[in-house]
Order: structure tokens, then C-alpha cells, then sequence
């Protein structure tokens, strides 16, 4: 049937009348600007969320509105770093130029609200994760509380994860507990009692600094939490294995708001049902030789690493402080081509975040991986904390600097996992040897580098380079058990065990709860036939972690033997 033409017309007038923001006087809350907000907002701006109010209805959107207009037209919000056309990433956050004179319109018309069938359903979430219900939820066992001021502060603290059997992770979700003071979050595991140890060095909850024990990075994963982070569905097949008497270790990166702030977070774990078939591997670039003078607008630090397998990149995540400005990152093929991993052409450090690949990167072997950030140390910098500038040197806190960049990869061929980890393990030793080096020349009354430097070579195997900086590490660090117990570890490999039964004697001495000095020690002990002795000390660290398995074994194979 084909319309006249005043059902043509009328068809037309019902058409202009419900299409979206098409004249001022018809833009509302309930057609037009809730599918922007809960799409693109919510997720930060929603009770609980880490946005610091809510905009889920339309008298919270109308008491926010020019800001709303202020934010989005410059595009400070919703927030996202990477510039477009410079890699395809998941999860893009951003307004569409119609979406941002949307906004515009409503807070120009007075902010009406509309027809209430117009209004979308508010946006849910099972009992605040974005993933639905966890399998498992590991949280603080109490709150920790941060002081009104001072400094920023690392704070690591163990989650105790109870599991009967290996489990299979394919996705984590984080609660900060308290998002307001919460910069970012980083998660590791640790498959020791190293954590437990750190733990008990204060009556608090964690530890302070960048020192996780024998923490790591589970299964070539980037996990990590920031203000905003939309929680992404895991690739298939990828997932990382969660032993029986693991310990998941949060290190929140944590700001003080002028009040003391209780927090208390938690992490959701989400299981897979099979083993994983794909086997990722993460590496990180940077540079710890960071010295920006006051003033200096335009200071450059670079980065490469050429990949000694084909693979493909999965993820990214870059990391810097205020006085970084620009960030640049892209692969040299062995062609000659330039393929872009991200580029940020005016970072925040207010909003990090790590990045999926909308697919993945391929990049064969021979690639050269290059990262090139600038940083601006002028007082001409909005965001640089000191004003007027002051030199800027590599370190953990906000107001000093640092350059990181980590890159998710996986093997084309599962095989060849081995060799980039040999390699890139190689690499980063070199680089660490150096480094202290360097930094014990400009003092060498420096106990943390001698600490660092001596765990080096043990991990090397080269136990007569590593003795002489661990006893450097203790002379100048005579109160940190960890010390002690790495130099004695290299005295009982060196053939001294009654150096190394002074060196955990003490260590427990100054750390009762410290499992691994004890387990150290039963061993050593047990080696020069003080059975009974051995056995006090394995009962220590049983008492101090009741699923350490190795230490269980040994004393149930002794006590049978008696």
C-alpha cells in the first residue's frame, strides 16, 4: 500500500517527534541522556563505584549538569588515554560528537526529564561486580587504615586463598573497598611463605615499599586495578593455575584525603572449567636511569627489546607519574614497517589503565619493540606536583618518576615459550646487574642495591659474587631478617652451614614468624645431625602456615624415623 500524502506527513511529524536530540526543547533525561549515562558513566558514577557521585537518575544528572557538559566537551571524561588510529583496543571508552551536543542540549533546555516510558532500565550489577556473582571472593581479613596525610603509600597486603585442589582462573575482579583513596591496584601470587613473613613485620595489615618477597606475576597475566576499569569477559582458553596454599598479594597504591580512611578490599575469582591451552608471557620495558632536571620540558627516556620468537600481543600496559607527558610505543618489523602498539599524546596518571587488543598483534621474530615516553618538568605542566619544579629521580613515590611499560604476548608456537622467557630473563638480569652497580658507585653504603645486587648473583648461580653483597646487606641493614636469611641461603650453598645456622638463628630472632628463615634452618640444622633441632624449627613453620607441604613431609618423615 503506498501512503498519501498526509499519512506521509503524519508519519513523518511522529518520526521528528520521538527521533533523539533533534531541537532543544526536545532532548530529556529519560529519551536521550540516560543511554549516554548508563553506557558510558555508570560504571564509575553508581553507588559504590569509584565516581564521586552518582548518576543514575535524573535529579542526580540535573544537580551535575554543566559539569557534565565542562567534562565531556573537553574530554577529560569519560576517560581514556590512547589516541585513536594508533591500535585497536577493547572496552574503548568515549563519546560519539552527537552524544557529547546531546549532553550539551539537555543542560541548554534546562534539563527536563521526559516521559517516564522513555526511561531505560538502570543499569545492574550482582551485588556490585561487573562479572556477576565470583566463585570465590578472598578478602582482607580487617580493615587497614590510612593516615590523614603524608606521603603516598605501597601497601601490600597477603589474601590467604582457600582452595582444596589446583584451580583454573580466567578472570579476577577488584573491590578496592574504598576507591576514593585507591590510585591503582596490582595483583600477584605467591606460592611461598615470603608474603606471610613481610606480613608480620607490624601488628597492621601488609607491608610497606615495592619489595613483594617472592610474589610474582601468575602465568604471564596483567592484572591490575584502576578508577574506572570496565571488567572484561577472559579470552578463551587463557587462565592461570591457583594452587592449594597460594596466597593472593594486592598492592594498592594508596593517597591520603586529608581524613583517616579505613579500607578493607577484596578480589573475585572466576573459574574455568578445563585446564588452560594458551600459555602467555609478560615482559616489561623501561628505565630506572631517570634524572630530570627542574625545568626541563622535553626530557626523553627509551626502551627496546627484539623478539627472539614470533608472537602475538594481547595486551599493554603503561606506566609512568605526574611528569610524564607522552607516551609512544610501536614495533619495528623486520620489514621495515611500523605497526603502533598505543600512543598517548597527554597522559594522566590520574587515569592508567592496562589495554586489550580488540584482536591480536601479530609480530614476528626480529621485531624490535620500541618505547619512547617524554616527560615535562616544567612548571609550564598542569600536572606537575611541585611548583616551581624541582629535579625528579626515579623512585616509588608519586613525585618522583618512573617508566614502565608491560606487554601480554603469547608464542605463536607453544614451544617457543621456553626460549622468550630464557631470553628475556637474560635481558633483564644484565640490565639489574648494571643497574646496581651503578648505583652502589655513587654509594656504596647502599643497602638495598648490595641486597639486590647479592640476590642477583645467587639467582645466577654465582654464590662467590653474591656472599660479599649479602654481608654488605646486613652490616648496613642489621635489622631486616630478609637479609639474613639470604645470606645465610648463600653460605649453606657455599659449604658454610655454621655461618649460615647463625645467620637464620638471628633472622628468627628478629622475625619469630619468619617460615622460610625456619625452613631454611630445619634444613641446615638436619644436614649436620641436630634431628631434634631440625624438627622444633619445621614445627615453626607448620604453627606459621599449616599447608606448607615440603615442611610437613620432612617432619613426618623424621618423626617416623625416631
Amino acid at each position: 500500500m503506498i501512503p498519501n500524502r498526509r499519512t506521509l506527513a503524519l508519519v513523518l511529524f511522529l518520526a521528528a517527534c520521538s527521533r533523539e536530540g533533534t531541537q532543544d526543547g526536545d532532548v530529556t533525561f529519560n529519551a536521550d541522556v540516560a543511554p549516554i549515562l548508563f553506557e558510558n558513566c555508570a560504571i564509575c558514577h553508581r553507588p559504590g563505584g569509584a565516581g564521586p557521585f552518582d548518576l543514575l537518575t535524573h535529579r542526580d544528572a540535573r544537580k551535575h549538569a554543566r559539569q557534565i557538559v565542562e567534562v565531556t566537551d573537553s574530554g577529560y571524561m569519560p576517560p581514556w588515554l590512547p589516541e585513536a588510529g594508533y591500535g585497536e583496543f577493547a572496552g574503548t571508552r568515549g563519546l560519539s560528537a552527537a552524544e557529547i551536543e546531546t549532553l550539551a542540549r539537555w543542560a541548554n533546555a534546562d534539563t527536563p526529564e521526559g516521559r517516564p516510558g522513555d526511561l531505560p532500565p538502570t543499569p545492574q550489577w550482582s551485588e556490585g561486580w561487573q562479572l556477576g556473582r565470583p566463585d570465590l571472593v578472598v578478602h582482607l581479613d580487617r580493615p587497614y587504615t590510612l593516615a590523614a596525610e603524608g606521603p603516598d603509600v605501597y601497601r601490600n597486603f597477603v589474601l590467604p586463598v582457600q582452595v582444596e585442589t589446583t584451580r583454573y582462573v580466567k578472570a579476577v575482579e577488584f573491590r578496592p573497598g574504598n576507591a576514593r583513596i585507591v590510585h591503582h591496584g596490582r595483583l600477584l601470587i605467591d606460592r611461598t611463605p615470603s608474603s606471610r613473613s613481610l606480613d608480620a613485620q607490624d601488628d597492621a595489615p601488609g607491608w610497606d615499599g615495592m619489595t613483594w618477597g617472592n610474589a610474582e606475576t601468575p602465568d604471564g597475566m596483567l592484572l591490575g586495578w584502576t578508577p574506572g576499569k570496565v571488567a572484561l569477559d577472559p579470552p578463551e582458553g587463557m587462565a592461570w593455575r591457583l594452587e592449594r596454599g597460594t596466597d593472593l598479594v594486592l598492592q594498592l597504591h594508596m593517597i591520603s584525603s586529608g581524613k583517616p580512611e579505613s579500607i578493607q578490599p577484596s578480589v573475585g575469582l572466576y573459574f574455568a572449567d578445563e585446564p588452560p591451552t594458551l600459555h602467555p608471557f609478560a615482559f616489561v620495558l623501561g628505565s630506572r636511569d631517570i634524572a630530570i632536571p627542574a625545568g626541563e620540558d622535553n626530557y626523553p627516556v627509551t626502551d627496546s627489546y627484539v623478539l627472539p620468537v614470533d608472537v602475538e600481543a594481547l595486551g599493554i600496559y603503561p606506566h609512568a607519574h605526574y611528569v610524564a607527558k607522552r607516551m609512544h610505543v610501536f614495533a619495528e618489523l623486520p620489514g621495515g614497517e611500523r605497526q603502533w602498539l598505543i600512543r598517548i599524546d597527554d597522559w594522566d596518571f590520574n587515569w592508567q589503565d592496562e589495554y586489550r587488543y580488540a584482536a591480536p598483534v601479530a609480530l614476528p621474530r626480529g621485531t624490535r619493540l620500541v618505547m619512547e615516553y617524554t616527560y615535562d618538568n616544567s612548571s609550564a605542566n598542569a600536572r606537575n606536583p611541585s611548583f616551581p619544579p624541582r629535579p625528579v629521580v626515579y623512585g616509588a613515590q608519586s613525585s618522583d618518576e618512573m617508566a614502565e611499560l608491560m606487554l601480554q604476548v603469547l608464542p605463536r608456537n607453544p614451544q617457543d615459550r621456553a626460549a622468550l622467557e630464557a631470553d628475556y630473563e637474560r635481558r633483564e638480569v644484565q640490565g639489574a646487574v648494571a643497574f646496581r652497580r651503578a648505583r652502589l658507585a655513587a654509594n656504596p653504603a647502599d643497602g638495598e642495591s648490595h641486597a639486590a645486587l647479592g640476590s642477583t648473583y645467587l639467582h645466577l648461580g654465582s654464590v662467590e659474587d653474591a656472599i660479599p653483597h649479602l654481608r654488605e646487606a646486613v652490616r648496613l641493614l642489621p635489622e631486616d631478617a630478609r637479609q639474613r636469611n639470604n645470606l645465610a641461603y648463600a653460605l649453606a650453598l657455599h659449604g658454610e652451614p655454621d655461618g649460615a645456622i647463625q645467620q637464620y638463628e638471628h633472622a628468627v630472632r628478629l622475625e619469630p614468624n619468619f617460615g622460610a628463615a625456619h625452613f631454611g634452618l630445619a634444613g641446615v640444622l638436619l644436614e649436620q645431625g641436630r634431628t631434634d633441632d631440625a624438627i622444633e624449627h619445621y614445627r615453626e613453620v607448620l604453627r606459621i602456615r599449616p599447608d606448607a607441604a615440603e615442611a610437613r613431609q620432612a617432619l613426618e618423615r623424621l618423626v617416623a624415623g625416631q
